[in-house]
């Protein structure tokens, strides 16, 4: 019968003693690697002093952490040679080596560094035979400043995506674990204790100085305190923020081609009016939506080893049949702030801590690259729902109401699905079509009535009335929106069950409230006042971009379940400017100028997207 267990995780506690720590700072290089390592005996440098169980990688003192990342000492050429790195990386599906060392170091353990690199190895070995690599140099038994942590974490998420990864320093214990832990962090939402416990369970002697323990810590506070999607101070779920300080934090957060998409777009914004437009026009879940699944299915099979390593070390308790954590790990989120003896506190209090500063987020965010828009502002792409709706013909697995069977893409839909019709196009989708297509309609008013095809239009109508909807929300749909939003407060799975909700009023709750909760409105009455004064023939363009991003985000939205239920525009856009602006419902009719620049804006957005249809369509027929 297993013991039981407390319901927290000690605080872990450093390899090295305080006087240890000491004498390795004030030990010359020379001679630290003569007295700790062993000089060109060094027993890092090669397998003599390591089990078969110890050399995941043969030749190397390497570990698994996880199923996709190995924890190892550094290779050399001589390793690589003799052990034929290369080949086993392949056999591995090892596609990345990420490498924590500065040039120069450790110049006296093992064979003499390459003279190029500074490193016991030539990254161009591993390049050539396409491996990439990675440098985040840190400091030997310290740390790296926190923003140095977030951009190798996120490359590490990113490499993970592509293969499994192999991480290294000198020995691959100290900073190695660090990056590791963090990784586990960021990803899983874990507390640092668990991580720093969990990485020396699959690595011993792991993450070795109380500098080292700190920053998984520290990272771990940052992190909590940029997760927070919906602000309630009610709840005690951190303070509000504005849309420019969410898009700092985002891009604190969000790597790759995520990144680069939500520019200047707030990822909740995006996916909720993809969501809804996907969920109108009765089409398949767009690739971001299944990406999102895909990743909360690794994450969730992660975790659960994680969690379950923990209790068969008994550091956790087991985990009650039907219980439902915030965090994937344990209770343990106290640990969060209790680095080496610091006062223990609840986790609201630690989602109440306000975020760093915009000064100190904003070098990740001032940037000019933009996906939308070119050098010149009167380039600009605006944003086209039907831009981010890129459904094909593959098998999958719908979210909502599927066209029906027999369905063809008729012209008209065409243009709202983006999907260019040309006679290439045709007979490619004719194998996986049936012959029956639906009548041609003369408008899109005609095809929401016609009673043959009850199914799409059925749904879009209930997307228009919810996102019309002008009144609170009733206790039901206000019950699954308030769990959803703590989902995607406590959790990076939390963007997955959002985007497989499917009552379009519970989206048009969450969409509403998060615009609601920001500190400022997104158009204040300054805003406001030059938009309707501005002679400008795209009066957007007076905003700053996360304004201007966002609005033309949310009316590609209205665009696209309105053109399917024009009867409704008028109230989505009236609720829209509702909560753009924050005014009470009396007010709207004093605003009736700004409803002109938004209607116009939105014929902009459907003419725009209808001219890029038609050069695709024509490019593809050429």
């Amino acid at each position: 019968m297993m013991p039981t267990l407390t319901s927290h995780l000690p605080v872990p506690r450093p390899s090295y003693t305080q006087a240890r720590e000491n004498l390795v700072k004030a030990i010359p290089p020379k001679l630290l690697c003569l007295l700790a390592c062993g000089g060109i005996d060094c027993r890092y440098e090669g397998p003599e002093c390591w089990k078969l169980n110890q050399q995941v990688i043969r030749g190397i003192f390497s570990s698994w952490v996880t199923d996709d990342i190995i924890a190892m000492a550094r290779p050399s050429n001589r390793l690589i040679e003799k052990y034929n790195i290369i080949e086993q990386f392949r056999r591995l599906n090892v596609r990345s080596i990420i490498n924590m060392q500065l040039p120069g170091e450790h110049a006296h353990c093992g064979p003499p560094l390459d003279p190029e690199s500074g490193f016991t190895y030539s990254p161009q070995i591993f390049m050539e035979n396409d491996i990439y690599f990675y440098n985040f140099g840190m400091p030997d038994f310290g740390v790296s400043s926190l923003v140095g942590i977030i951009d190798g974490v996120k490359v590490l998420a990113f490499a993970v995506r592509e293969g499994r990864v192999a991480v290294h320093c000198h020995a691959g214990l100290g900073r190695t674990g660090v990056l590791i832990a963090c990784y586990l962090v960021y990803t899983l939402r874990i507390s640092p204790s668990e991580a720093v416990h969990y990485v020396r369970i699959k690595r011993p002697r792991s993450i070795q100085t109380r500098t080292q323990i700190s920053q998984v810590f520290d990272f771990a506070r940052l992190l909590c305190t940029q997760l927070v999607q919906y602000p309630d101070l009610s709840l005690r779920h951190g303070a509000p923020f504005t849309l420019q300080h969410y898009i700092n934090r985002q891009a604190l957060l969000l790597h790759g081609q995520e990144a680069r998409t939500l520019r200047h777009t707030p990822k909740v914004v995006y996916l909720l009016c993809v969501h809804l437009s996907c969920l109108a026009l009765g089409v398949p879940a767009p690739p971001e939506v299944q990406a999102e699944l895909e990743k909360r299915s690794a994450l969730k099979t992660l975790g659960r080893t994680v969690r379950e390593t923990l209790v068969a070390k008994q550091y956790l308790p087991l985990l009650r049949e039907g219980h439902k954590g915030s965090w994937v790990g344990s209770g343990s989120v106290s640990s969060w702030d209790e680095p080496l003896g610091f006062l223990e506190r609840k986790r609201e209090v630690l989602l109440d801590k306000r975020s760093y500063s915009d000064s100190d987020l904003s070098k990740i965010a001032d940037l000019e690259f933009s996906p939308y828009s070119t050098s010149a502002l009167g380039n600009e792409r605006h944003w086209s729902m039907q831009d981010l709706i890129r459904p094909d013909l593959r098998p999958v697995s719908p979210i909502h109401t599927p066209l029906s069977p027999g369905h063809q893409i008729t012209e008209k839909e065409s243009h709202i699905l983006n999907f260019p019709i040309s006679s290439n196009n045709c007979a490619k989708r004719s194998k996986c079509t049936a012959k029956k297509a639906l009548p041609k309609y003369s408008s899109n008013i005609e095809l929401c009535r016609n009673p043959q095809n009850p199914g799409p239009t059925t749904v879009a109508r209930a997307v228009a009335k919810a996102m019309a909807d002008q009144g609170p929300p009733g206790e039901t749909i206000l019950q699954r929106s308030t769990l959803l939003q703590e989902e995607l407060n406590s959790s990076d799975c939390g963007w997955a069950l959002l985007v497989t909700e499917s009552d379009p009023h519970v989206l048009s709750c969450l969409l509403w409230t998060w615009l609601d909760k920001l500190r400022e409105p997104v158009l204040s009455a300054e805003d406001v006042n030059k938009l309707i004064s501005g002679a400008n023939r795209k009066p957007l363009s007076v905003l700053k971009k996360p304004q201007r991003h966002t609005i033309y985000c949310l009316l590609s939205c209205v665009s696209t379940v309105t053109s399917l239920c024009p009867h409704r525009e008028e109230a989505v856009l009236q609720r829209l400017m509702r909560t753009l602006t924050r005014r009470p419902q009396e007010e709207m009719g004093s605003l009736a100028a700004l409803m002109k620049v938004l209607k116009a804006s939105l014929r902009e957005t459907f003419h725009n997207y209808r001219y890029l249809t038609r050069s695709c369509s024509t490019n593809a027929t050429l």
